[in-house]
């Protein structure tokens, strides 16, 4: 029997490189099909799939171009703690007020399982008025729809401060300017498909304050609207 040399000295395979190259012309041509196929798909094709999701979650929220939000559905109540639905609600309230004219300017709070989303009364009225400023009012509509598909109770509370402006106004003390604040914003709630059996409303005045009313800043903080969701 023939000894083998030490050491085995193997003949390089010139051809083996190909093996590589064609595996990696393989999936450039497999993305750049995938990219085709993604930038023909037309406007109805979106909503198809739009329309199927909306089956099947309660919660839902559609991006810019494909970028799809889901939030646990319904169903989900009963697998999740509240707190942990109300942070999803949370959440799909700042993505939805993104781009909008109250981006930055309501507030998202979970205190004790309930989620308040806080909105100051200067972004939605002018002094003394309870008249919503029309340029909020479609993004008002927007979150009243999103809500409309969530679960639980929604409380709609005004809250002024101690010394409102109420110059030029019909409401001669805080409580009914907070109450009356507060009830445009339901009406908005309401029409754009929330149960009213879901809603409530309170006026509180100056009773619930945030903030200290010793400065014109903590003032400010005091007089709010708050849309509250719980249970």
């Amino acid at each position: 029997m023939a000894k083998k040399k030490w050491p085995v000295e193997y003949q390089p395979n010139t051809e083996a490189w190909m093996t590589t190259f064609a595996d990696l012309v393989s999936l450039m041509l497999t993305f750049f099909i995938l990219l085709i196929s993604m930038s023909t798909m037309d406007k109805t094709g979106l909503s198809d799939i739009e329309s199927s999701f909306r089956k099947a979650v309660s919660v839902f929220n559609s991006g810019e171009g494909t970028e799809i939000q889901i939030i646990p559905p319904f169903e989900m109540q009963k697998l999740v703690t509240p707190r942990e639905l109300m942070l999803a609600m949370r959440q799909n309230s700042m993505s939805m007020l993104k781009n909008s004219t109250l981006e930055h300017k309501v507030k998202g709070i979970i205190i004790k399982d309930r989620l308040y989303l806080r909105i100051p009364d200067s972004v939605l009225f002018d002094k003394g008025s309870a008249k919503l400023k029309p340029e909020h009012v479609k993004t008002l509509k927007k979150l009243a729809q999103m809500l409309a598909m969530t679960p639980g109770k929604i409380r709609v509370q005004g809250h002024t401060n101690s010394n409102p402006d109420l110059n030029e106004s019909a409401f001669g003390d805080p409580w009914t300017l907070s109450l009356a604040r507060a009830a445009s914003v339901l009406h908005v709630l309401e029409d754009e498909g929330v149960n009213p059996a879901r809603l409530s409303l309170n006026g509180y005045g100056p009773s619930r304050p945030v903030s200290t009313e010793a400065t014109p800043f903590g003032r400010s903080k005091n007089r709010r609207v708050e849309i509250v969701i719980y249970k």
